[in-house]
């Protein structure tokens, strides 16, 4: 009886956000200010306002390296699904619940975005569940290639470093759109 009224206030939660809540923005409040010289060099990247180094990069600026590598690390069937992969959840499930194993993902990179951008502890059943029906939102809202952007301007790859650009930056002292294979797969391992 109890899992039957949590199936039902999920359900009813669902239709309520998508029908009446608004679209969502993918981007962070705050990014890094960038200073750069005459011939356009970045001289500097100061700290956001939330002390973390942030750089929005538009997708079409990113090495498609990158873009593949992170599909592939995170997401497989990122352009098959709308936003919940049922399979993986399944598997995730079967395995850190049923088998006891050692936890493993289920989450698709929309549900990741909408972890990230809603600050939402998905470790939790009414968390997944609140990060299963903010990812469907997305993609209501959003083609695909916009959540892949705002993702990747997203992720959090170690300390206080955010997104592809200011990881490329970081890391390699180089944009995002000039990171090698080898730059990007060492990039896609850190989140």
């Amino acid at each position: 009886m109890r899992l039957r009224k949590l199936i039902l206030a999920f359900l009813a939660l669902a239709a309520a956000l998508y029908a009446f809540v608004p679209k969502p923005s993918l981007r962070a409040t705050s990014y890094s200010r960038e200073v750069y010289d005459r011939r356009h060099r970045l001289l500097h990247l100061t700290l956001s306002s939330d002390d973390k180094y942030r750089r929005w990069t538009p997708l079409k600026r990113m090495s498609p390296a990158l873009v593949e590598a992170m599909l592939l690390q995170e997401d497989r069937h990122f352009y098959r699904h709308p936003g919940v992969n049922p399979v993986a959840l399944a598997r995730a499930f079967r395995r850190t619940y049923i088998h006891g194993g050692r936890r493993i993902g289920g989450s698709t990179i929309t549900m990741q975005l909408a972890r990230l951008r809603f600050g939402i502890n998905s470790r939790t059943l009414s968390g997944k569940l609140v990060q299963i029906l903010r990812a469907l939102q997305i993609e209501r809202h959003y083609a695909k290639a916009h959540i892949l952007e705002a993702y990747l301007n997203a992720i959090p790859f170690g300390g206080n470093v955010e997104g592809a650009g200011a990881a490329g930056l970081v890391y390699f002292h180089k944009d995002a759109g000039r990171l090698t294979l080898p730059a990007a797969l060492a990039l896609c391992v850190i989140p």
